[in-house]
């Protein structure tokens, strides 16, 4: 007896005609796959051309290049690594201590920037150039920006080819090259993870302390011996000189700092024809407004750079400024915060003329204020 569908087939005529479907599929699906899986494409089959062979594919991968190693390949000749022998002020360590860092060839006729805190205090100089030992000499160091220029008796170096930060954008890729730990032209690679940023950090050898402004902020794992290198694009061009990291363990969390290039190309160039950098000063000690005080005098504000003391014969005090004042904005740019004023006027020039808007005993002021050069430290 044979059983018939409603539509009068025999249940064996459709699983023969399912049979012939599925080997006819599978038939187009190994032609297609089976080339491709060994490099090759579904047309040569057909044309004659012979397949791409295991070798030739790994030989391919093999070529292949990411753009952290084309970047790596193009900055590390120009860093170097920096061996100091330092005078030690505490009378419980011994005279001389060995200290790293890093460093970037500014110029093929032996200029290099480094920071200024991997040399300061420094007795010899030693800098590594490819596998090359040579003594270094000490041009001149900048405190406040924390850079340093070396000079060693060497030409056609590598020198660094150095970028911009104008346009760079928080998530782009940033390499890293070092010394960490010691352990020569070291890469690590992240991303820019922000600009623009401020940083507060205390004096080791006394309670004052150092702002640093319009750092570059990134991911790329930055730890002690790393100071003073590179911190690359891209395309293999110097946009920062890491300086420093934020850590509760004294090494990377993920939370390093570079001084833009434009900073360091500026200073160096200071630092190699004059012997010093300028930079601009107002001549106030302050801090950010206090919430308690805000409430306590009712001064109308919720934020600002609060004056604690104008220094004699400086900009501020040239311009009528008083401790106790608030000073709200600079050229029109709101100050919410001392941070925010260091900021503002690092920015400017020595001789430039300043409008400040500011808080004094509940009534806005204006003053103008004429920029001079800080005084060395």
């Amino acid at each position: 007896m044979e059983y018939r569908t409603r539509r009068g087939y025999s249940l064996g005529a459709m699983i023969a005609t399912v049979a012939l479907a599925s080997a006819i599929l599978g038939g187009i699906i190994a032609t297609m796959l089976v080339p491709l899986m060994y490099g090759s494409s579904p047309s040569s089959i057909f044309s004659g051309q012979p397949a791409i062979s295991a070798k030739e594919i790994i030989k391919v991968n093999k070529d292949a290049v990411s753009p952290v190693t084309a970047v790596a390949k193009k900055m590390t000749p120009s860093v170097v690594n920096i061996r100091v022998g330092q005078n030690m002020h505490d009378k419980f360590h011994p005279d001389v201590v060995s200290g790293a860092g890093t460093g970037v060839i500014f110029s093929k006729d032996g200029y290099i920037i480094t920071n200024n805190h991997v040399v300061s205090d420094a007795k010899n100089i030693y800098v590594t150039i490819g596998t090359e030992e040579v003594k270094g000499k000490l041009v001149a160091a900048d405190k406040e920006v924390d850079l340093a220029v070396l000079k060693v008796d060497k030409t056609n170096l590598p020198a660094a080819e150095f970028g911009s930060t104008k346009h760079l954008q928080v998530g782009e890729i940033a390499v890293a090259i070092g010394s960490p730990f010691g352990f020569e032209k070291t890469v690590t690679s992240g991303i820019i993870s922000a600009l623009n940023r401020t940083v507060t950090v205390p004096e080791e050898t006394s309670n004052d302390v150092t702002t640093y402004t319009n750092l570059i902020q990134t991911d790329a794992p930055i730890n002690p011996g790393n100071s003073g290198g590179a911190l690359g694009d891209a395309q293999g061009r110097v946009i920062g000189i890491n300086t420093l990291i934020v850590s509760s363990s004294g090494v990377t969390e993920g939370v390093g700092f570079a001084i833009p290039v434009e900073t360091a190309v500026s200073v160096a160039r200071q630092l190699i024809k004059l012997g010093k950098a300028s930079h601009p000063y107002i001549g106030i000690v302050g801090q950010n407004v206090d919430q308690g005080y805000v409430q306590d005098k009712k001064v109308g504000v919720q934020q600002g750079a609060y004056v604690i003391e104008i220094v004699k014969g400086g900009p501020a005090a040239k311009a009528g400024l008083k401790a106790k004042d608030i000073i709200l904005s600079v050229d029109a740019s709101p100050i919410d915060s001392m941070d925010d004023l260091i900021a503002e006027i690092r920015q400017k020039k020595v001789g430039d003329t300043l409008t400040l808007i500011y808080i004094r005993n509940g009534k806005r002021e204006m003053a103008k204020l004429v920029l001079a050069e800080k005084p060395p430290r």
